[in-house]
């Protein structure tokens, strides 16, 4: 009988050692995830902001002469309203990639417990998404690359952003059986 009693106590240790080893294991591989998309994050900020500025450059005078076509204001102070208000959009973009990369790296880390910039990576993921068929339209046989091109950053975008909030699910959810073994 005693020996059934040590066999159980061995056999329950070695079973929540391994427990303990495979919960370890997967908070790795989740919170390397968390901090890799954060630097994604950062980086293709970066790239939405670079994609702006260039197609605005090489678009300017389109969208100049068709969208502001206001009588009452010269051509230079268009420009000029067009200007900031590009200024401004690269500047909204980059404040949230930083934001959102910033957080995801510390929450990978485990400097930071607060899940609120996985709400804007959804919302981001989730705009990607909807903006990729507006690469299609009213598109050139010249241009399907760049198009696709420009698709494809979109889709790692999006599942960046989706595989950041997924990460931090799993990380809330192995936390937890963590504090439940302790």
């Amino acid at each position: 009988m005693l020996y059934n009693i040590s066999a159980v106590i061995f056999l329950s240790r070695e079973y929540f050692r391994v427990m303990d080893n495979e919960i370890k294991k997967l908070t790795k591989k989740y919170e390397s995830n968390m901090i890799i998309s954060g630097r994604g994050m950062l980086f293709l900020g970066l790239w939405s902001v670079f994609k702006l500025v260039v197609g605005f450059i090489f678009g300017a005078d389109d969208i100049i002469d068709s969208q502001l076509d206001i009588a009452e204001i010269d051509e230079a102070t268009t420009e000029l309203i067009v200007w900031i208000i590009v200024a401004a959009t690269c500047m909204v973009i980059i404040l949230l990639c930083l934001y959102i990369g910033i957080n995801a790296i510390r929450y990978g880390r485990g400097t930071k417990r607060k899940k609120g910039f996985l709400v804007i990576a959804a919302i981001i993921g989730v705009l990607n998404i909807v903006g990729i068929p507006g690469y299609f339209t009213e598109i050139s046989t010249s241009d399907w690359d760049s198009a696709i091109a420009s698709a494809l950053v979109d889709l790692t975008f999006a599942s960046m952003s989706f595989d950041m909030v997924y990460s931090a699910i799993r990380l809330g959810i192995l936390h937890k059986e963590r504090l439940k073994e302790a």
